[in-house]
């Protein structure tokens, strides 16, 4: 079984649904043994995207299937939430987001799939809420511990936890 950390994130709609009801398919999917989901969070739209406030979260668990397959599944779940990768491009408004942060602490870089995560470093709407998943996260490729990225982030979006 490999542990895997998966972000969620969405601003379309009932934003704190599809995140509640993407990680429900991912669970089951994916087979997840141990689930845990973070607290949901709220931020403001990075990276020129647009839409509204987004809601995110970080989950984790342990799974049987490969890195590939992983992010295959979870590309079919944002599909049944009715996100279009090809129509949206990178900066339309999300029904659901999900990323594969981490699988097994494994460093890959293939087409289509880096991990860990490119740019998860670099935004603290994923790292508040992995940090509460995987306290002890190490990221392979820097060799930081998730405290050390989150004090040498620069807070350049609003993030807080959601109320409910």
């Amino acid at each position: 079984m490999a542990r895997v950390l998966i972000a969620l994130g969405s601003n379309l709609g009932d934003a704190e649904r599809h995140v509640r009801a993407g990680w429900r398919a991912v669970v089951g999917l994916l087979a997840l043994r141990n689930p845990q989901l973070s607290q949901l969070f709220l931020s403001t739209p990075a990276e020129g995207v647009g839409g509204g406030t987004f809601v995110n979260a970080v989950g984790a668990g342990e799974t049987s299937l490969p890195p590939l397959a992983v992010l295959t599944v979870l590309q079919a779940i944002e599909r049944s939430q009715g996100r279009d990768r090809q129509r949206e491009g990178l900066a339309r408004a999300r029904s659901l987001d999900l990323d594969l942060l981490d699988w097994q602490g494994v460093r890959l870089d293939e087409t289509g799939l880096q991990l860990p995560h490119p740019r998860m470093a670099q935004r603290d709407f994923v790292l508040l809420p992995l940090a509460e998943v995987a306290p002890n996260f190490v990221d392979v490729r820097s060799g930081q511990t998730i405290d050390a990225l989150l004090s040498g982030l620069p807070r350049r979006w609003t993030i807080a936890p959601c109320a409910n």
